[in-house]
C-alpha cells in the first residue's frame, strides 16, 4: 500500500516528537554555519591576536604558535555548536499556541528513500480506517507553529518550524503552509510573517515560491558588530486569500 502523510492539528501527546524534531532540524544547520564562520574575517583576526599573544607576551616558540590554529577552529566549533543547541532548547521549551503537524505513516518494511517515494497527502482526516492504519510505522516528519507577533499589527508569526531533511520540503511544506494561512484567516490575522537565515536556502526558496515577500534583510548580532548574521524578514498577505474565500 502507498505511504500517505496527514497534516492534521497538533495533540499534547505530540509535543515529546515535536520537541525531538524541532532540536534535530535546528542542529543540522550548525556544520553549515561552522564552516561559513570559519571564512569571515572576524575568525582571521582572532588567530592572528591569539598568535600575537603567545608569540610577544608569552614567549611561546614561533613554531608551537602554529598550534593556536586548530585550537582557534575548535573553539569557533564549540561556540557555534552550543549556540545552536540553546536556541534549540529554547525553541523545545516553548509551548505552541497554534501548530500543525504532518504525521507520516510508511510500511514497516520501507526500503525506498523518502524523497524518491511517492506520498498521499491528506488534510486534516485520513480516510481509512484505524486497522488499517495500525499496518503502517508513523512518526512526525515536520511541524510548524504561529503566534502573535510582537512588532507587526495584527499579524501571525510562523516559529517552531521542523522538517526532516529526508523528505521532500515541497510536497508537504505546500499543504501545511496553506493550511496555516486558512487558518491565520479563520483567526482574523492580515499577514504571516516568517525569518529565515542565510544558510536556509531551500526554505528560502520555497517561501519565495509560495508568494512570500521580502520585508527587510538585516543583521543579527552574535558578538558585537564584528560577527553576525544575515536574516531576512518575510510576509505574505493573507487578505488575498480571504477575499478568494468569501467569494467561495
Amino acid at each position: 500500500m502507498q505511504p500517505f502523510i496527514v497534516i492534521r492539528n497538533y495533540k499534547a501527546d505530540d509535543e515529546l516528537k515535536y520537541q525531538e524534531l524541532v532540536r534535530d532540524y535546528i542542529m543540522s544547520f550548525s556544520n553549515k554555519s561552522f564552516f561559513v564562520f570559519c571564512f569571515r574575517e572576524i575568525t582571521l583576526q582572532f588567530i592572528v591576536i591569539t598568535w600575537a599573544i603567545f608569540f610577544i607576551f608569552l614567549g611561546v616558540p614561533l613554531l608551537f604558535c602554529a598550534l593556536t590554529v586548530p585550537i582557534c577552529i575548535f573553539c569557533l566549533f564549540v561556540g557555534t555548536y552550543f549556540s545552536f543547541y540553546a536556541k534549540a532548547v529554547e525553541l523545545m521549551r516553548t509551548k505552541p499556541s497554534q501548530s500543525l503537524v504532518a504525521e507520516c505513516y510508511e510500511p514497516f518494511i520501507f526500503r525506498c528513500s523518502p524523497k524518491e517515494a511517492s506520498y498521499q497527502i491528506f488534510i486534516e482526516n485520513c480516510p481509512y480506517e484505524e486497522s488499517v492504519k495500525n499496518k503502517f510505522r508513523r512518526r512526525i516528519v515536520a511541524a510548524i507553529s504561529v503566534k502573535n507577533h510582537h512588532a507587526v499589527y495584527n499579524a501571525a508569526w510562523i516559529y517552531r518550524f521542523a522538517l526532516e531533511p529526508n523528505y521532500p520540503y515541497q510536497t508537504i511544506m505546500g499543504p501545511m503552509v496553506k493550511l496555516l494561512a486558512k487558518n491565520c484567516v479563520s483567526g482574523g490575522y492580515a499577514s504571516l510573517e516568517c525569518t529565515m537565515s542565510e544558510w536556509q536556502e531551500c526554505e528560502r526558496d520555497f517561501y519565495d515560491d509560495f508568494g512570500f515577500v521580502t520585508r527587510q534583510i538585516y543583521h543579527k548580532k552574535i558578538i558585537g558588530s564584528s560577527l553576525s548574521v544575515m536574516k531576512t524578514q518575510l510576509t505574505y498577505s493573507l487578505r488575498a486569500d480571504e477575499a478568494l474565500h468569501k467569494q467561495h
